[in-house]
């Protein structure tokens, strides 16, 4: 990876020469810093207003891609005027239209049962936070005791392992977090993809920042089309192409794309 403000005098023009830019985001550790609780972060008044004025121009489509569920990531950000995409691409809405993944629908019942076996264990865990997020099941574990976290592992794996092995859901690892998803064939970088070829334009430019696990799959996606790629934070290997120290700066970088214009 290499950092975008060093060759950004050389990437500029490629941004300008493009009819349109589609620039998704991800939320948490892109646009805000990582909270201890996922209820937390709040989007910063200043990086609201750029993404509202950027989305603004008819040459870009913005838009948010985030794990959380459709309904909170539209509520925290609140711009009429982006397109959203929750539970990792699962559900998507654009211009007053909603899409849900059909095949992801079966397997909120599994989800169901799975939250309520977590449910009774939790207790002996403080700090440990479940989000049902009907598509998808979260596990935070960044307040349990560092010392407690193997024996919650344990028991998270023990209830769903029957699922894992009859291949009924899928088990990522993020930020301090355990994230169970259907088995389907759809991801971050499926939905952009699906977006883009929304849109239809011939010179269509595809920008994606993210900073977890889950956008791994967004920048491989971009890469292979006519785009470029951020990670936010250059600690881990990244199929990114260039990153940004932190989400700090992604608000520097908002200001350099409001430019373009």
């Amino acid at each position: 990876m290499q950092y975008i403000f060093d060759y950004w005098p050389g990437l500029k023009p490629r941004l300008q020469a493009a009819k349109r830019i589609l620039l998704c985001l991800d939320f948490d550790g892109t646009l805000t810093p990582i909270k201890p609780t996922p209820h937390e972060p709040k989007l910063e008044r200043d990086i609201k207003l750029l993404l509202r004025r950027i989305s603004q121009d008819k040459s870009f489509v913005v838009g948010i891609v985030s794990g959380r569920t459709l309904k909170d990531i539209k509520n925290r950000v609140d711009i009429k005027s982006l397109f959203f995409a929750g539970n990792h691409g699962l559900e998507i809405f654009y211009k007053n239209k909603k899409f849900i993944y059909p095949a992801a629908k079966k397997y909120v019942p599994i989800f169901k049962r799975i939250s309520l076996s977590l449910k009774k264990h939790l207790k002996l865990f403080p700090g440990a936070i479940l989000e049902d997020k009907g598509f998808s099941l979260s596990l935070h574990y960044r307040l349990v005791k560092k010392e407690e976290v193997h024996a919650l592992k344990k028991i998270f794996l023990k209830i769903i392992e029957p699922y894992l092995a009859r291949q009924k859901i899928k088990l990522t690892y993020g930020k301090k977090v355990w994230e169970l998803k259907p088995p389907v064939e759809w991801d971050k970088g499926k939905a952009v993809v699906k977006l883009a070829e929304k849109f239809k334009a011939k010179d269509l430019f595809t920008l994606y920042i993210g900073d977890d696990v889950t956008d791994e799959d967004a920048f491989r996606a971009v890469n292979r089309i006519k785009g470029m790629s951020i990670r936010v934070g250059q600690k881990r290997a990244s199929a990114a192409q260039y990153y940004l120290k932190s989400a700090q700066e992604t608000k520097r970088l908002l200001e350099k794309i409001d430019e373009l214009k």
